[in-house]
């Protein structure tokens, strides 16, 4: 599976271009809202691109940040599920039902949230906070989650609630079958991640100039810098979906 190659597929058609044009526009405002929110929480640490905003603006900016975030975990699961009867990597038209594709997926983000959280709490009754097993622990939670995601995607091809979505056992069925793929998948993935957050880090630093400039500067990078990575998440929800296919689960 080439996330390259997926990332390619987004931008073929003129469909996926007008798609493309959209989720940037909301990606940039989400990311703008939760810029500014960052930056008051932490004391002005992080960089605020505009004035100190008012009590009224900050419960603004994170209501409609928080809103545009379920929009797109909605279009994400939507997209997920164009994907099972599509073989070409086609986004969705953006729609209000993307809400209601979030509701449909909310009760076993929640389920499998409330397992994880489990796990989490038992390895630090187990281990406690200072040992090196809860860190190979924490590692181990941290390769379970690709797999907790397949769940999900299994679910979103027809949105069907069964006991096999919520039993946790499910997860060992889904490695057995997919392991090796999706590891060699998630290192793409992770690469590409990476290559992403240092252009952006490069570009940062070499931004000199008036005010102005600046500010410009700082929001066309924070929203190209979130833009590319709600890219990288459909490729890697396209790819995990594509690995469920072929394995046949």
């Amino acid at each position: 599976m080439n996330i390259l190659k997926i990332i390619k597929e987004l931008y073929t058609g003129k469909e996926n271009l007008v798609a493309q044009a959209t989720v940037f526009a909301l990606v940039s405002i989400m990311a703008i809202s939760f810029n500014e929110i960052t930056s008051v929480f932490t004391g002005y640490t992080m960089y605020a691109v505009f004035a100190v905003p008012s009590d009224f603006e900050i419960i603004l900016f994170s209501m409609m940040g928080i809103m545009i975030f379920i929009f797109f975990l909605g279009y994400s699961y939507k997209f997920i599920h164009d994907s099972y009867g599509n073989d070409k990597t086609e986004l969705p038209s953006v729609s209000m039902n993307c809400f209601t594709t979030f509701i449909k997926v909310f009760p076993v983000m929640f389920v499998w949230g409330l397992y994880l959280g489990l796990m989490l709490f038992l390895g630090l009754i187990i281990f406690g906070t200072s040992r090196i097993e809860l860190y190979v622990y924490s590692v181990f939670l941290l390769i379970l989650l690709p797999f907790i995601n397949m769940v999900f995607v299994k679910f979103a091809k027809d949105f069907k609630y069964s006991r096999e979505i919520f039993n946790p056992l499910i997860i060992v069925k889904i490695m057995s079958k997919t392991f090796t793929k999706v590891l060699l998948f998630i290192l793409q993935f992770i690469l590409v991640g990476f290559l992403i957050s240092l252009l952006g880090i490069c570009i940062r630093f070499s931004v000199n100039g008036s005010r102005t400039v600046q500010i410009i500067s700082i929001l066309s990078i924070i929203c190209i810098a979130a833009y590319l990575q709600q890219v990288l998440y459909f490729a890697y929800y396209k790819g995990l979906t594509e690995i469920i296919k072929k394995s046949e689960l």
